[in-house]
């Protein structure tokens, strides 16, 4: 192989990565919160909602479910909670909707204080 052809592949390879590390669709996260055991966030449905899903992952093995609470279309203060009862590992979406503008996200634990992150709130 001459150093022409080696070239062209190297440049396909790297177009191919390019396509799928940011094709069309690719959901991507812009708010992040984290509690030791849930992770949430919010992110495009890849249809034309961009912030418009909600997303949870339960990040450690303890038995206990996680959730994420979230609002939509401000100024509505209307709360949704998105639970995770599936385990370590697992992630939960919401259905496409509104443009989420606040969330936080919570371990649920049994003696009823459940540990929970800072809500994150867009600039209306």
């Amino acid at each position: 192989m001459n150093f022409r052809q080696t070239a062209s592949r190297i440049g396909l390879l790297a177009a191919g990565l390019a396509v799928v590390a940011g094709g069309a669709g690719v959901a991507h996260a812009d708010m992040d919160r984290y509690t030791s055991g849930s992770h949430s966030w919010r992110t495009g449905s890849g249809e034309g909602a961009p912030n418009g899903m909600a997303a949870v992952m339960d990040t450690k093995a303890d038995g206990n479910p996680v959730y994420t609470r979230y609002n939509r279309n401000y100024p509505s203060t209307e709360l949704y909670s998105l639970w995770n009862k599936n385990g370590e590992g697992t992630k939960s979406y919401s259905g496409a909707g509104g443009v989420i503008w606040d969330m936080k996200t919570c371990v649920s634990l049994p003696a009823g204080s459940d540990d929970c992150s800072n809500w994150w709130s867009d600039d209306h």
